[in-house]
């Protein structure tokens, strides 16, 4: 088998071949990256800067046949090809594309979908809603990635696509076009070349001569402007798909002097320099190039009031906003035409506000999508909005998985927010953990891996099998796990079917009833990483008081510390100076408060409540006392070693395994733990630390680096 890594492909398709002028930056950008880049479209015009390029019938309207011929060579296309990408444009081109590549997305290759303004927009037909809209929103289900150019699209696709959205300004305007500027020698040999004079105040609206574009209204209106002004001029540039009726319509009021009709041109960019004011009469737009490019010229601009171009033009800052009347367009016009301060203020402010719409940082917002939406994606799946011990563990996990994997951390929102946030983490809401919720954020987000940390998230996640590989994380070791007929365990042992592999934090919960029934191909023991020098510098970032006994976790019938305030109670008959401290919260905090209150240990016991930072209390006790019916890990019991505090515990199998056997993990009350401690000197507990800190570096990751590596291969082996 050969070890030449294959070279990845992307492929750009669009109804019209011409499209292609949106795409070449980008093509170019994938092919310096090692990408092999490939194009599909009518093949009216050559395609350039590409590797290999393919003639599709694609049609414009929705109801040709041809589109069922282009569908069919479209998808033998990406099915002999096997693309990573594929990136289309146009309405039907993108229909067509996105049906054609269904079987293709399934097998991993993502879906761009750039749309270029929305066909249903506020004030359209209400034919382009009733064909175009649900033909979009069904469409979105077959999309990984929906661009969107302007702030209406982007606003309404994100509250009604079921598809990742992503807002992009513009397709780019390469800035470097418009440098070096003209001389005036050379404007004024352009000017002359079109017939224009030097003192002529030239118009330009450089876009194809359409329905749309709606340049037939700016005739009509440059005729009222031609009432007060007969040296304004108006330049069309721009593909002519009326077939000669702008023509028509010149010659018809006698116009062919005033108006310029150049057809398409390549050299818009020097046609700007010799204008004074940029036009535009677009019934629709999605983020019109042609006003980013005047913007960029340094034009000062008049635009009838239109999705997109209003995110351009400010009325009365870079220019004039006007509604479809012809009166108030020739009264912003005139006003600009005989206030010449007015026109440089305007033009000036053209300038300052079109640096977000420059190709090189469009191209750069272009290059990070088409990275991450190649990374494989990882969703973790948790049942709890609150920050502990399994929440920890997922964002270690995440915070220690290689680059090129896209890792989202996925929860009821709550308390864990702040912590994701601060710890740069990327966080999915979902309502609850149940089946709707995440075959919502399954759908929008598409993971190739769903690791679902504990049994509740681990069972819902094995339902989706189907759309990701399941990872189940056991954290916990609850009673049941030993219960073969406990319905949990059924349950569990049911499911474990569609579940592709369980990692199990220490081999105590791996030798379980429960575990020990599942093939042991499917089981993996991950110990929680630990990063000592972090916790060592947290401990010593805030000064608490000195404390003889600790107890640190949730406030729950499972960590019993209720026991912890006997042994409390118990410790001060011998030691009446006694200080304890209780760092965490649960649903047992008033009772905890009870039981101090009745037995007079409110000067011996501290409760700190939820603390982000528990490291110094724990570094400034003698003892961290564990009375846990069940761990899982035994995470803070490792912590306190390497902070050099003594841990005394119940008898737990994951303390010991992480410790060691030492008597101090082997007790079973709450009076052997009193007594264990009222015996104990600082001789024996120093060499218990010592010991305690030997056998954990055997149990753990030496490095960060080796937990890393392993996080690593577990994800590779597991995507492979």
């Amino acid at each position: 088998m050969s070890n030449q890594k294959k070279t990845k492909k992307i492929l750009f398709t669009s109804h019209v071949a011409s499209f292609q002028k949106f795409n070449r930056p980008f093509m170019r950008m994938m092919r310096e990256d090692g990408w092999e880049v490939h194009y599909a479209s009518m093949g009216e015009e050559e395609i350039l800067d590409c590797d290999k390029s393919f003639v599709v019938p694609f049609t414009r309207s929705p109801f040709k046949l041809s589109n069922i011929t282009a569908y069919k060579q479209l998808k033998k296309i990406i099915n002999q090809e096997n693309y990573d990408i594929i990136h289309t444009h146009t309405p039907m081109g993108s229909v067509v594309t996105r049906l054609a590549a269904k079987k293709a997305r399934k097998n991993g290759t993502k879906i761009i979908y750039t749309a270029h303004g929305f066909h249903f927009f506020k004030g359209a037909p209400l034919l382009n809603w009733l064909i175009y809209y649900p033909v979009e929103r069904l469409m979105a289900h077959h999309t990984d990635t929906l661009i969107t150019i302007n702030k209406e699209d982007y606003n309404r696709a994100k509250r009604q696509f079921k598809t990742n959205v992503t807002y992009m300004p513009g397709v780019g305007v390469d800035p470097k076009r418009f440098t070096p500027k003209l001389t005036a020698k050379q404007k004024l040999e352009l000017r002359k070349s079109l017939g224009l004079k030097k003192d002529d105040f030239v118009m330009i609206y450089p876009a194809e001569l359409s329905k749309r574009k709606n340049q037939l209204w700016l005739i009509e209106a440059l005729r009222l402007l031609l009432n007060d002004d007969t040296k304004v001029h108006l330049i069309l540039a721009g593909k002519d798909s009326l077939h000669g009726k702008v023509t028509q319509h010149v010659n018809q009021y006698d116009l062919a002097n005033q108006v310029h009709i150049l057809g398409y041109r390549n050299d818009i960019h020097q046609l700007l320099q010799i204008a004074n004011l940029s036009v535009s009469s677009s019934k629709q737009e999605g983020l019109p190039v042609h006003i980013m490019e005047a913007m960029f010229a340094g034009l000062p601009i008049v635009t009838i009031k239109c999705r997109g171009a209003t995110e351009l033009v400010e009325d009365g800052v870079n220019g004039f906003v006007v509604g479809f009347d012809k009166v108030e367009f020739v009264e912003r016009v005139q006003k600009i035409i005989k206030d010449r301060k007015l026109r440089l203020c305007l033009a000036t402010n053209s300038l300052k506000r079109i640096d977000r719409y420059a190709l090189f940082g469009i191209s750069e917002l272009m290059h990070k999508l088409y990275s991450n939406i190649t990374k494989k994606k990882i969703l973790h799946l948790l049942a709890s909005n609150k920050f502990s011990g399994a929440e920890n563990v997922a964002c270690e996990i995440i915070q220690h998985t290689p680059s090129e994997y896209n890792s989202m951390y996925c929860s009821p929102p709550g308390d864990i927010n702040d912590v994701l946030k601060s710890k740069n983490i990327t966080k999915i809401d979902i309502l609850s953990l149940s089946k709707a919720e995440l075959r919502r954020v399954v759908k929008n987000h598409n993971p190739d891996t769903i690791h679902a940390h504990d049994f509740r998230a681990s069972i819902l996640a094995s339902k989706f099998h189907r759309r990701a590989k399941i990872i189940s994380h056991i954290h916990q070791k609850p009673e049941w796990l030993n219960k073969p007929f406990d319905i949990r365990s059924v349950v569990y042992r049911t499911r474990v079917r569609n579940i592709d592999l369980v990692l199990l934090v220490t081999h105590a919960v791996k030798n379980t009833m429960l575990f020990r029934k599942i093939s042991s191909n499917k089981l993996t023991v991950l110990h929680n990483f630990i990063d000592k020098n972090k916790i060592v510098k947290l401990s010593k970032s805030v000064k608490t008081k000195r404390y003889d006994i600790a107890f640190c976790g949730r406030l729950e019938d499972i960590k019993q510390p209720l026991d912890f305030i006997k042994i409390v109670e118990e410790v001060k008959k011998y030691n009446s100076k006694v200080k304890a401290v209780i760092v965490g919260d649960g649903s047992l905090r008033n009772a905890c408060n009870e039981h101090i209150e009745k037995h007079d240990l409110t000067k011996s016991i501290t409760m700190t409540g939820f603390v982000n930072n528990p490291y110094p209390y724990i570094k400034n006790s003698k003892y961290l006392v564990i009375t846990s019916k069940n761990e899982g890990f035994g995470l803070v019991a490792a912590e306190a070693t390497m902070l050099n505090t003594a841990v005394v515990s119940y008898l737990i199998p994951a303390i010991s395994e992480l410790l060691g056997d030492n008597e101090a993990y082997r007790l079973s009350s709450y009076n052997s733990i009193a007594n264990f401690i009222e015996k104990d000197d600082s001789t024996s507990r120093k060499n218990r630390i010592r010991q305690a800190a030997g056998n954990l570096s055997k149990s753990t990751y030496d490095s960060e680096r080796d937990f890393d590596n392993l996080i690593y291969e577990i994800y590779k082996g597991h995507n492979e």
